[in-house]
This record gives C-alpha cells, sequence and structure tokens, in this order.
C-alpha cells in the first residue's frame, strides 16, 4: 500500500485542453500535444503544487471507452484573460479550492498496472477510514517540473483525488 497524503489547493485560473480519447495511445498524443504548445510559446510557470500542470481523467480511457481527458496548466490569476487570448486552442475556466488526497509516484514515474491498482486501493482505504467521498472534480495525476527542468529526472508526479469536505 501507499502513503496517502492530503494537501489543500487554492482557487486558480487554468488554461485546458479537453477531448474525448481512446486507449493510451490517443491519451499520449493528447498529452504531446498539449506539452507541445506550451513550448512554442513559452509562459512564465508559477511556483510549487498549485502551479503544476495536471491531467484529469473525467472517465475511464481504455480501448472500449473515449474518456474524456483534460489536460490542465494554472495560470496567474491577473494574467488570465491576457494568456487565455494567446492560446486560442485552450478553454480558459476556473477551478474551486479543494482538498486532495495524493499518492506520490515520484519523479519521472512510469507506473504499471500492477501499481495502479495498489494506488487506487490505498486511495480507496483511506478514503474509506477516513469517511472522505470524492468530489466532482475529476482523479488526476500531476506533474510538478522543477526549474530549471531536469530532463534525466522527469517531473515530479502524483496521483490525487478532490475530495468533499464534512
Amino acid at each position: 500500500m501507499y502513503e496517502v497524503n492530503t494537501r489543500e489547493m487554492p482557487s486558480r485560473s487554468v488554461l485546458c485542453l479537453k477531448r474525448n480519447v481512446t486507449g493510451n495511445d490517443q491519451a499520449w498524443a493528447l498529452g504531446k500535444e498539449f506539452i507541445a504548445l506550451w513550448r512554442r510559446r513559452p509562459q512564465p510557470r508559477m511556483e510549487g503544487r498549485a502551479g503544476a500542470a495536471f491531467c484529469i481523467w473525467w472517465s475511464q480511457v481504455s480501448e472500449d471507452s473515449d474518456g474524456p481527458l483534460e489536460w490542465c496548466r494554472p495560470i496567474p490569476d491577473d494574467q488570465a484573460r491576457e494568456l487565455a487570448g494567446e492560446y486560442p486552442e485552450l478553454t480558459l475556466r476556473t477551478e474551486p479550492a479543494h482538498h486532495e488526497a495524493f499518492v506520490n509516484l515520484g519523479y519521472g514515474a512510469e507506473v504499471s498496472p500492477a501499481q495502479w491498482q495498489l494506488v487506487s486501493e490505498s486511495l480507496h482505504a483511506w478514503g474509506e477510514e477516513d469517511a472522505a467521498r470524492p468530489s466532482d472534480l475529476g482523479v488526476r495525476l500531476t506533474y510538478l517540473v522543477t526549474t530549471p527542468p531536469d530532463e534525466t529526472r522527469g517531473p515530479d508526479c502524483d496521483f490525487a483525488v478532490p475530495f468533499e469536505t464534512p
């Protein structure tokens, strides 16, 4: 079992690319497309986990199920409208402040199906023990990139589930 921790996430403006995808190949392709947009038109990064890019699974992605997936990058609230104008292919929205339960997967994590099962079981066990229910904000992987990026390690990844507070 993995150690489950919690954190508070602030309200934040995010630029998003959301699409229905089928299978891992399309999911990876969408992520690469999202990253390429930011590489072509780089912007300053927001610091810390609240500024980390994340991918939301709104439903299952498999060969038989088409998601959707949504890639998001937090941006400074005071620059949100301006930045949204620079990225017409992305949608600007505000994500509300919330609590998250998460499992840290480490740097450049490539998680096997068996590990995903253990991560899921760890989060479910934590939720049952603490009487926490997932919110409607969607399960997500967050990718905290170091500044400057360390290409040898990859981003620090975690799997998070926003939850409702009692």
